[in-house]
């Protein structure tokens, strides 16, 4: 058997472990771990926590990321579509917000193209999810 049909049938049997696994029932997961003198409830509760600290050390990275983005001095600009920006007007209330000092802006992929409405509504509404509003003058 050359490496590549050894390579396939493992690949196969990883696949085969891994849809066993996502079938299974609680049940029969439960009744596997104490098979093998496992708790079920430590085994779910660690793995939970692991879960746990890669999600907390992922949202650490991208926030890091983020404010050295903002120290490098790397900004973007809300482009009005040839529109005057007005006090009412959310592309207007959307610059105020991301001129502030100390708010990151990190909106990836954007290459210089404009904003839907809707694009800034939400980012509007994500800003304020983080607590960064008008109303919160810095």
């Amino acid at each position: 058997m050359n490496k590549d049909d050894e390579r396939k049938r493992f690949e196969g049997i990883v696949a085969a472990v891994d849809d066993a696994i996502l079938a299974a029932t609680p049940a029969e997961i439960a009744e596997e771990l104490r098979a093998l003198d496992i708790d079920p409830g430590a085994a779910a509760a660690g793995m939970r926590a692991r879960v746990e600290a890669a999600v907390r050390a992922r949202g650490k990275r991208l926030m890091r990321d983020a404010a050295e983005q903002a120290r490098s001095g790397r900004g973007f600009q809300v482009i009005s579509g040839g529109a005057q920006l007005v006090a009412n007007d959310p592309r207007a209330k959307l610059a105020r917000l991301l001129s502030r000092p100390g708010v990151p802006t990190t909106l990836a992929a954007r290459d210089g193209r404009s904003m839907s409405d809707a694009d800034v509504d939400s980012l509007i509404e994500d800003l304020a999810e983080l607590g960064i509003t008008e109303d919160d003058q810095q």
